[in-house]
């Protein structure tokens, strides 16, 4: 049995293995590369990088980038990616082709496999065979669960670190309890925090299980020790886990204070990060709401039947007395409630936090099927249908359900939403969508385009599109000492759906784009993730297919070459999109605004728009000479618009020279 998790917990997570990183994966397998180039060069000091700290993730991401520059030094071009030869140089990139992550993601994909075979062992020594099955078998194919597996983020391991220290800590405390196994778990929960400092968030829990035992619950199946000795014990553990996390991360070998400090500044800034989205709206601090709202939404039906059913177990005395392994599921329980209140308590709440509780939720959904199938045997009985038997059936449908539910999502598991709650087009008022999931389909389209190592493409977490996309990537969201957006020299423009929600960069920004057609659109379970837009710098292509070509002089500087529009008939309250391509021969001046103008039959100006070139988001006398520059304006017409012919007229002014530049008649 532990072959077969290890060999689907690893096929789930490396199937389709360079589809969908996730945005933080970028960082991760910088900093492991880094992590590693650092201890090379023995700057023990600077081998924190995050305040998580995601010491694990650095030695695994790390050491598969190792492996990637001993290959390309070994086997030159087998990578399919050009590399530095000496092994410094190629750990110090700033930016990873998809191809650089396949051994990183391998590496820890084996990692996990293989804890998911001890999770299911120590379960079955806890809690009995029949518990460990159905909980492997929900964790396993958990969409949400498998989503995080696959990412070389410090979610899964952490997930999995913390489960395993929570599992041995539980076995320490029966009353055949072995100190290994305490050290164990110390072991583990300090390679956990060692992954993301909320690890730490068991503590108290622990530490009110053992109370509880010490004034006489749960005594049936915990040893009583006495408060001294269960002092004494959860020291040792303190200690193990303090050890663990210095022993693994070679910044504590030798600035303890420093690591401490970074830690502690790096929480309480994130903890204020802000810029969320949350029903409908813009908040810094999501509500009570919001993760029953994410359990109800981010888990499977078959894992929520679970809990609903485990629960009822808890509370109806009858049911709780049939329940041989009742302590140790409620302390589970209490551990998973006590999770989600402290992460229900801060102000930065995202999703996949939830992840740390996820495999306790597992193990308690899977007491519930199992007392749904023994009440569904107890009424089979007619038929003479063995408990056995039942559970066999009942595991059987539990894999085949799951399986179908995770099938349609792959390989973008997080774009999974629950569907008995409206899926991902529910979702969408509710949660901040998207952690990368559909910019790949976007590079991966604009890589079709001709010469497109010459195409400039911005895009919203650009660290991750161009680990996709072969030609220059510009970010969206920075700006250049001089004041100049990356993205007003961009071909493409790329924009991702939690960008929208949020109003990132700003809206101005977004609503010059929004008036516009995209040229391309991914769309994952019903919902558009990313859009690809034509960029303010027109390439040869564009020209060619302009709606309506001219070669017009518009003064001295600049030539129109021709004109998009949206529509050619006009109504009451409709909107004429004028998409305008100027081809500069010398910069116009600093505060030149185009003019448009549309008269009527009697020569009457009746609609009139004036804004500077590409919204002010372009400083004029940064444009070079031969410069093609796509500029897009709004009409609105007002509901009494007579319908008739009407004359575009445009210009250019400037307003501290007092001067019309150009003017030109372009459409009648």
């Amino acid at each position: 049995m532990s072959l077969v998790i290890f060999l689907i917990s690893l096929v789930s997570r490396t199937l389709a293995i360079t589809a969908s990183l996730n945005t933080d994966e970028g960082l991760w397998i910088y900093r492991g590369s880094q992590f590693i180039r650092r201890l090379f060069e023995g700057d023990l000091t600077h081998t924190i990088l995050k305040h998580h700290p995601g010491v694990p993730n650095m030695w695994l991401t790390g050491s598969g980038m190792l492996v990637n520059c001993w290959l390309n030094n070994f086997f030159p071009g087998f990578l399919g990616v050009d590399l530095p030869l000496d092994v410094g140089g190629c750990l110090n990139l700033e930016q990873f082709p998809i191809n650089l992550y396949i051994i990183p993601r391998l590496v820890q994909a084996v990692v996990t496999s293989a804890c998911m075979v001890c999770i299911y062992l120590l379960i079955r020594r806890l809690l009995g065979q029949a518990i460990a099955l159905y909980t492997i078998i929900i964790l396993l194919l958990e969409p949400f669960f498998l989503a995080y597996q696959r990412f070389i983020t410090t979610d899964a391991l952490q997930a999995d670190f913390a489960i395993l220290a929570v599992l041995l800590f539980l076995l320490y405390l029966q009353k055949d309890g072995k100190r290994k196994f305490v050290l164990a778990s110390g072991v583990f929960l300090g390679l956990a925090t060692a992954a993301k400092i909320t690890a730490l968030f068991l503590l108290p829990a622990i530490a009110i299980i053992i109370g509880l035992i010490e004034l006489g619950i749960w005594q049936e199946a915990f040893l009583s020790r006495g408060w001294k000795q269960q002092l004494r014990g959860f020291q040792l553990w303190l200690a193990t886990i303090l050890v663990t996390f210095i022993l693994i991360f070679p910044a504590m070998w030798v600035s303890p204070g420093y690591v401490l400090d970074r830690i502690r500044d790096g929480v309480l800034q994130e903890s204020d990060r802000g810029f969320l989205f949350f029903l409908g709206q813009l908040t810094h601090s999501p509500g009570i709401l919001f993760y029953p709202l994410v359990l109800v939404y981010r888990l499977s039906p078959i894992l929520q039947v679970g809990l609903v059913a485990t629960s009822l177990v808890l509370l109806i005395p009858k049911l709780r007395r049939r329940q041989k392994n009742i302590p140790a599921i409620a302390a589970i329980a209490l551990i998973a409630v006590w999770v989600i209140l402290i992460l229900s308590a801060s102000d930065n709440k995202i999703d996949r936090y939830i992840n740390l509780c996820l495999p306790m939720l597992a193990i308690l959904a899977a007491v519930g099927w199992l007392e749904i199938i023994a009440g569904v045997t107890v009424w089979l009985n007619k038929l003479s249908v063995s408990m056995e038997k039942s559970r066999k059936w009942g595991c059987l449908m539990i894999f085949a359900l799951q399986l179908v539910l995770v099938f349609p999502y792959h390989p973008h598991y997080l774009t999974y939403y629950n569907p008995l709650f409206g899926g991902a087009v529910a979702a969408q008022n509710i949660f901040m969508i998207g952690q990368g999931e559909g910019l790949e389909q976007a590079a991966q389209w604009l890589n079709q385009s001709p010469n497109v190592k010459e195409i400039k493409v911005a895009s919203w977490y650009s660290r991750y599109f161009s680990s996709y996309f072969h030609g220059p990537v510009l970010p969206i969201d920075k700006r250049i000492p001089s004041g100049i957006q990356p993205w007003t020299r961009a071909n493409r423009v790329v924009f991702y759906k939690n960008q929208l929600q949020r109003q990132l960069p700003e809206p101005k920004m977004l609503a010059y784009f929004a008036k516009q057609q995209p040229l391309y659109t991914v769309r994952l379970q019903n919902i558009d993730y990313a859009w690809v837009y034509p960029g303010p710098l027109a390439l040869a292509e564009d020209v060619k297919r302009i709606q309506f070509p001219l070669s017009l002089s518009f003064g001295e500087q600049v030539r129109l070459l021709g004109y998009d529009l949206n529509k050619t008939k006009i109504s009451a309250d409709d909107e004429l999109i004028v998409t305008f391509y100027w081809q500069f021969f010398a910069p116009p001046p600093a505060d030149v605004s185009i003019k448009i103008s549309l008269r009527d039959r009697q020569n009457h100006i009746s609609y009139f728009s004036s804004t500077p070139l590409i919204d002010g988001y372009v400083f004029p006398e940064n444009i070079t000479a031969g410069t093609t520059i796509r500029d897009v304006h709004k009409l609105k017409f007002s509901p009494s618009t007579s319908p008739q012919h009407y004359q575009l007229q445009v210009e250019g002014f400037s307003f501290n020279k007092g001067q019309v530049i150009g003017e030109v008649e372009v459409v009648k």
